[in-house]
C-alpha cells in the first residue's frame, strides 16, 4: 500500500529557471508594472509583487490553493480505509472449511513413504499421511532336525526273553538306547517318517502313532503292514479280514494327525496256508517284512506283497487302480547310483554292490543270513541285520554297518544278539519297482 500522506510541496509542475534573465531581449526583463497578459493587459499577482504568479514565466496556470492540494490526499485516505473495511468483512463472513480448502497441501518429507497416487485437485485433501499397512506375520518353518551319522531307530530286546521294543540310538556315542515304544506283548513292526520326526508301531494289529515326548495314540485296528508315504503326514496300510474261504485285503490311506482312513483298493483271494520254517530262516523272513509287505515306491505308487496271494500288486494312489506286477521292488541308494543284492550259500551270505550299468563294484562275505538292508543318506554306507544260529538252538541277530568307501569289512553296531530291523533317521528307503 502507498504512503497516504500528501507530498510536502504539492503537485509538481514543469521545472523553470525563475532566476534566468535574457539580456538581449528587452521584453524578457521584468517590469515594475506587474505581469502582463499576452494581450498586453496588466494582471494582478496572487502572492504580491515579489512572489506573485508570472504568466510569462510560469504560464497561464495559477498555483493551486491549500484546500485544492488537500483533496487528493483525502481521496487516497478514504480509498485505503474502504479497502481495510472490505478485507475485514470478507474474513468475518468466510466459513472455516473454505479457508482449509484454500490452504496449499504440505509437501511430505523425503522419509515419508508414498501412500498411493496423488488425488485430483477437485478432491478434498487431507494433510494427515496415510498409514503404511503392516504385513501379517508368516509362521517360521521349523528347521530340519540334525541327526548323528549313525543315529537309527530299530527293534530290540533288553534280554533274550523280554518283549521287543522300538529303540533309538546314535551309535557314534556311548549311550544307552532310548525306548520309543514298548508293549507287554512286544512290537510286531514299525515304520518311521522320512524326516525322522515321527513313527508308527504295530502292536497286536493296532497302529499306534509315535511322537517323541507324547503318549502313543491309536490310528487304526486290524493292520498287518504299514508304511509312511513320501512325507510325515500320510501313511499307507494293509487291512486283511477273513471272508469265508477267502481273504479280503483293503489298501488304506491314513492321516497321521487324526487317523482318518480312506480305502484306496480292495482285493479278494483264497486264504493261504502258511507253513513254518526253521528258526534262522524264519527270523530272516520276519525281519524282511513277514507275510504282508507294503512299499511306497519312487514312482509315486504302492507295491503290496502278500504271501500266498495270487500276485504282487501295484496300487495307483490317485485312482486306486490295482494291477499285478512281477516282483517286489528293489532298494537303491538315495542318489540312485547303487543297489545291493544277496547271494546266500549255506550259512553264509555274499553282499554285492552294483552300479546303474549292473556292473559289480564290490562284494563282501559274512557268516550268517543278511536281512533288512538300508542305505545311509550319504549313499556311502549300508546297515543290515545279520542272523546266526545260537548255541542252544536259538537265533542271535545283530546290526552291522558296511562302509563302502574305506573298503573294510562290515563292523558290528550291537553284540547283544537281540537287535534288528534298523532304519536310518532322516532317510527314506528308495524302492524302485
Amino acid at each position: 500500500m502507498s504512503d497516504p500522506r500528501p507530498p510536502d510541496d504539492g503537485p509538481h509542475w514543469p521545472e523553470r529557471d525563475l532566476h534566468r534573465h535574457d539580456a538581449d531581449d528587452p521584453a524578457a526583463q521584468p517590469s515594475d508594472d506587474g505581469p502582463l497578459t499576452t494581450e498586453g493587459e496588466a494582471s494582478t499577482g496572487f502572492a504580491g509583487a515579489e512572489g506573485g504568479w508570472n504568466p510569462r514565466v510560469l504560464g497561464e496556470r495559477r498555483r493551486p490553493t491549500t484546500a485544492e492540494q488537500a483533496v487528493p490526499w483525502l481521496i487516497g485516505l478514504l480509498l485505503a480505509l474502504a479497502g481495510i473495511v472490505i478485507v475485514l468483512l470478507a474474513l468475518i463472513f468466510t466459513a472455516p472449511d473454505e479457508l482449509v480448502g484454500g490452504l496449499a497441501t504440505p509437501t511430505p518429507l523425503a522419509s515419508t513413504p508414498s501412500a498411493g497416487p496423488t488425488p485430483s485437485s477437485a478432491a478434498t485433501t487431507s494433510i494427515e499421511p496415510t498409514p503404511t499397512p503392516v504385513p501379517s506375520p508368516t509362521p517360521t518353518p521349523s528347521p530340519a532336525p540334525v541327526y548323528g551319522p549313525l543315529e537309527m531307530v530299530y527293534l530290540g530286546r533288553q534280554s533274550g526273553f523280554a518283549p521287543i521294543y522300538v529303540l533309538r540310538r546314535d551309535f557314534t556315542i556311548t549311550a544307552a538306547p532310548t525306548v520309543m515304544a514298548s508293549a507287554a506283548g512286544g512290537i510286531e513292526k514299525f515304520a518311521w517318517s522320512s524326516d525322522g520326526r515321527v513313527g508308527v508301531a504295530l502292536i497286536a494289529g493296532r497302529a499306534v502313532a509315535l511322537t517323541p515326548g507324547q503318549d502313543g495314540r491309536t490310528l487304526a485296528e486290524g493292520i498287518q503292514a504299514i508304511t509312511f508315504g513320501w512325507d510325515a503326514e500320510t501313511l499307507y496300510a494293509v487291512h486283511i479280514v477273513r471272508d469265508g474261504a477267502n481273504d479280503r485285503a483293503e489298501i488304506l490311506q491314513l492321516t497321521f494327525a487324526d487317523g482318518a482312513a480312506t480305502t484306496l483298493a480292495t482285493e479278494t483271494y483264497p486264504h493261504p496256508e502258511i507253513a513254518a520254517e526253521e528258526p534262522l530262516v524264519e527270523a530272516q523272513f520276519i525281519d524282511n517284512g513277514g507275510t504282508v509287505r507294503i512299499y511306497a515306491t519312487a514312482d509315486g505308487n504302492l507295491v503290496v506283497w502278500i504271501l500266498g496271494a495270487p500276485s504282487t500288486y501295484k496300487v495307483d494312489v490317485g485312482s486306486g487302480a490295482l494291477t499285478d506286477v512281477a516282483a517286489q521292488p528293489v532298494l537303491w541308494s538315495p542318489d540312485g547310483q547303487w543297489r545291493t543284492a544277496l547271494d546266500q550259500n549255506g550259512g553264509s551270505t555274499v553282499i554285492q554292490l552294483f552300479d546303474r550299468s549292473a556292473e559289480l563294484q564290490a562284494s563282501v562275505t559274512v557268516t550268517g543270513l543278511v536281512s533288512h538292508i538300508r542305505w545311509a543318506g550319504t549313499s556311502n554306507e549300508i546297515v543290515f541285520t545279520l542272523g546266526r544260529a545260537g548255541a542252544g538252538g536259538g537265533v542271535r541277530q545283530d546290526l552291522y554297518v558296511w562302509d563302502l568307501v574305506d573298503g573294510n569289512a562290515p563292523d558290528p553296531l550291537t553284540s547283544n544278539g537281540v537287535s534288528f530291523g534298523a532304519e536310518w533317521l532322516g532317510t527314506a528307503p528308495r524302492w524302485v519297482p
